[in-house]
């Protein structure tokens, strides 16, 4: 996931023209393929002046690069809306809050995942609990889950729900 924050500075006598122009701008950039998630929101100053951020979601570097042209220190926005701003910055960031595997299910779906990660006791489809570092078949265990002379085997772990499509 990339995030693309730009954020813009916008006079008085500039913001109403500026916001109108952005909001509209909002309507394209949602139906682009691959944005995840887009928030614009702003902050009045006491100089009378706005602060605009617009931040997206991007699904891949792909996605970024396609709505951008490539140009990603540019912004695409419509026609007079950059000449509105005093100054204008933009920057990216890679979210770190998205493990891989959260990212190939966002990307390519639910079912994409043919194989858990944690090994075959997590594939099976029935909803079994089954025991970490549990004695074999063999051994001897009391009432209260204790083996003879062993210590304590952890304690049991129930395992996630794996939807299949």
């Amino acid at each position: 996931m990339i995030l693309r924050v730009l954020t813009a500075r916008v006079p008085n006598a500039n913001i109403g023209e500026f916001n109108e122009l952005l909001r509209r701008q909002l309507s394209e950039l949602r139906e682009q393929p691959g944005l995840v998630y887009v928030k614009l929101a702003r902050r009045l100053d006491e100089d009378q002046t706005e602060e605009v951020v617009l931040v997206e979601e991007w699904r891949t570097t792909a996605d970024l690069f396609a709505w951008t042209g490539g140009r990603l220190n540019r912004p695409r926005l419509l026609r007079g809306t950059e000449e509105l701003v005093d100054n204008l910055i933009i920057t990216h960031y890679e979210a770190l809050d998205v493990s891989p595997e959260d990212l190939q299910q966002r990307v390519l779906g639910v079912g994409a995942v043919s194989e858990s990660p944690y090994g075959d006791a997590y594939d099976r489809d029935d909803d079994e609990v089954d025991a970490i570092g549990s004695p074999g078949d063999d051994a001897d265990v009391d009432a209260d889950g204790l083996s003879g002379d062993r210590p304590a085997e952890p304690e049991t772990v129930r395992r996630p729900s794996v939807f299949r499509a």
